[in-house]
C-alpha cells in the first residue's frame, strides 16, 4: 500500500511514518498543501491522510479541490476537531473517513486498509471535445481514443485537473523527473508530441502556451 501523509506536526508525522512502515505500508510525506500538490499527481496513492490545519490552507478546501480534480485515492481526515459539524463538513466535500487526535496507530492502519479496498467508480473529466478517464488512464477526443504515451498522459492529466489554470513549466518537469532534471530540453519534445496527438488532427486548439510561464488546457472561446 502507498499512502500520502499531509501533516505539519513533524514529530507526529515521524511516528506515523514509522508505524506504517512497520506494517509494510509505504508513505510519502508532505508538510504543507503546496508540497502535497507537487507529488499528488506523480504517483497513484492507495490513500491520503490529510490534516485539517496546515500552514498554507485547510484540509476541507484541499479535499474538495482534489476530489474535483478527480483524485481517486480515498482521504482520511486527521484532526483535533472533534465536533459533529466539523466531521460533517469533511464528509460533505468527499472525505472517506475521519480520525480525531489523539488516536491509536493501530486504528489508523485498520482504517487505511478498509478505505484502500474500496474500488472507486471511474472518474471522467471533459474539457470541450476532450474526455479523460482517470480510472482507465486514457483520453478520447470526439470519440477517438488518443494514443498517448505514459509521459503524455501524465502531462495531459495534470493540465486537465488544473484546467483552465496555467501550470508552470517547472511543475511539469518536477512531475516527470522528480529526482533530477534531464540535461536536454526533453520537456519541449514531449509537449510537441502531445500537441500533435491532442490538437493537430482537430480544428480547435486546446493546449495553449502562456509565454514565460507554462501551459494550460482550455477551450479558447475566441477561437470558437
Amino acid at each position: 500500500m502507498l499512502v500520502l501523509l499531509v501533516e505539519d506536526n513533524r514529530l507526529l508525522a515521524k511516528n506515523i511514518i514509522h508505524y506504517l512502515e512497520l506494517n509494510e505500508i509505504e508513505c510519502d510525506y508532505a508538510e504543507t498543501l503546496a508540497q502535497a500538490e507537487q507529488v499528488i499527481f506523480s504517483r497513484t496513492f492507495d490513500a491520503i491522510i490529510l490534516d485539517l490545519n496546515l500552514p498554507d490552507g485547510d484540509g476541507i478546501s484541499a479535499c474538495k479541490k482534489w476530489k474535483e480534480q478527480c483524485i481517486l485515492a480515498p482521504i482520511i481526515m486527521l484532526t483535533a476537531r472533534s465536533n459533529l459539524q466539523d466531521r460533517l463538513s469533511g464528509f460533505e466535500v468527499g472525505a472517506d473517513d475521519y480520525l480525531v487526535k489523539p488516536f491509536a496507530m493501530a486504528e489508523l492502519v485498520a482504517r487505511l486498509r478498509v478505505v484502500s479496498q474500496r474500488r472507486p467508480s471511474p472518474k471522467l473529466l471533459s474539457i470541450g471535445e476532450l474526455d479523460l478517464d482517470f480510472a482507465g488512464h486514457h483520453a478520447h477526443r470526439l470519440g477517438q481514443q488518443l494514443a498517448l504515451s505514459r509521459t503524455g498522459w501524465q502531462i495531459l492529466s495534470l493540465l486537465a485537473r488544473r484546467s483552465p489554470e496555467t501550470v508552470e513549466r517547472e511543475e511539469i518537469e518536477r512531475l516527470l523527473w522528480p529526482d533530477s532534471l534531464p540535461d536536454s530540453d526533453s520537456l519541449r519534445s514531449h509537449i510537441h508530441l502531445l500537441r500533435k496527438i491532442v490538437d493537430k488532427p482537430f480544428e480547435q486548439k486546446l493546449i495553449h502556451t502562456i509565454r514565460g510561464i507554462g501551459l494550460c488546457l482550455k477551450v479558447d472561446t475566441d477561437e470558437a
